[in-house]
């Protein structure tokens, strides 16, 4: 392990652990969010919140949609998960239309991206599904931002319970892993990082991080071994504070025993995501010019010469 330190002007980059930068010049204007990587195979499968679709990346690195733009009315897309069981994709989309909010879980052929499945609710409560985990059963567990909710779907039944719901303990929840199989770990910018025991539903939060506001300000959360490593992008300074961070777990993955920036401040950062791990190696979403998408009112209209084509950092672990 090495650290690397770039001083231009003000600009400050940290890294730890060797990396590189993917980028793909013929993928445009997507303000991508969510990735997930098939296991067996490698391919990478990235979301897009501007075109409504998601993207395959193949391990040659040619890219092509997996379905057409809007398909089955796929929304803004979010987190996803591969189920190499069932040969499926699982999505998270959303949308809000003045006081209605519809979020939506899709299921597509991981060949074919035909829509296996769809389950779709609407209303006026503000909802907003972020990211999800599959348990061994084939049921997922989802993140609802807006609504500081933990859900549990199944999809066989298409039955959506509310797991957890709490507005002081998970207060905007965002990533979500499972540390094991009765218990999750969630990233929430309200409550910081929250262990949720699934069988009893009781929530207490993982202690023993260093920095208070890179807890507060992680989105995605992949967990490899005892280590979870989570994406930060909620600095007041801007895309400068932007990093990776490890966090390595006692042995009962109760607490946190050693916190690692692993990059901060990279060029390539513009509000990263989510991550992704395949072949020892984690994959992060580097630039989905969130901030710009937002403050532009969720369009690409007249900004698309600002915004960079998809960009994905990978470490070596």
């Amino acid at each position: 392990m090495k650290y690397l330190f770039l001083l231009a002007g003000m600009f400050y980059y940290q890294l730890l652990y060797p990396q590189q930068v993917l980028m793909f010049e013929d993928q445009l204007n997507l303000v991508p969010e969510g990735i997930a990587i098939h296991p067996g195979n490698g391919t990478i499968y990235i979301s897009s919140i501007a075109k409504k679709k998601i993207i395959r990346i193949m391990p040659n690195g040619t890219t092509a949609n997996l379905f057409p733009e809007g398909q089955d009315n796929f929304l803004e897309g979010l987190g996803m998960k591969v189920d190499t069981k069932r040969g499926l994709l699982w999505a998270l989309s959303n949308s809000r239309r003045g006081n209605e909010f519809t979020s939506q879980i899709h299921a597509f052929d991981l060949t074919s991206g035909k829509t296996m499945h769809q389950y779709k609710i609407t209303d006026t409560i503000p909802r907003l599904f972020n990211d999800l985990v599959i348990d061994k059963s084939g049921s997922l567990l989802i993140t609802d931002t807006y609504l500081s909710s933990i859900y549990k779907y199944d999809p066989a039944l298409k039955d959506l319970d509310v797991l957890v719901h709490d507005t002081s303990k998970i207060k905007w929840p965002n990533g979500i892993e499972l540390l094991d199989e009765n218990t999750l770990a969630i990233a929430t910018y309200g409550s910081g990082i929250m262990r949720v025991n699934i069988r009893s539903k009781e929530v207490s939060i993982l202690s023993g991080y260093k920095d208070r506001s890179i807890a507060f300000g992680l989105d995605g959360l992949v967990l490899i071994g005892n280590s979870l490593y989570g994406v930060y992008n909620a600095g007041e300074e801007g895309y400068a504070t932007n990093a990776v961070i490890k966090y390595t777990l006692d042995a009962q993955k109760r607490q946190i025993i050693l916190e690692e920036v692993i990059d901060k401040g990279n060029p390539s950062f513009a509000d990263p995501t989510t991550a992704a791990t395949f072949s020892n190696k984690l994959y992060v979403i580097a630039n989905s010019h969130l901030s710009q998408y937002n403050a532009n009112k969720e369009t690409v209209a007249g900004i698309e010469n600002a915004l960079t084509p998809l960009q994905l950092v990978w470490y070596e672990l």
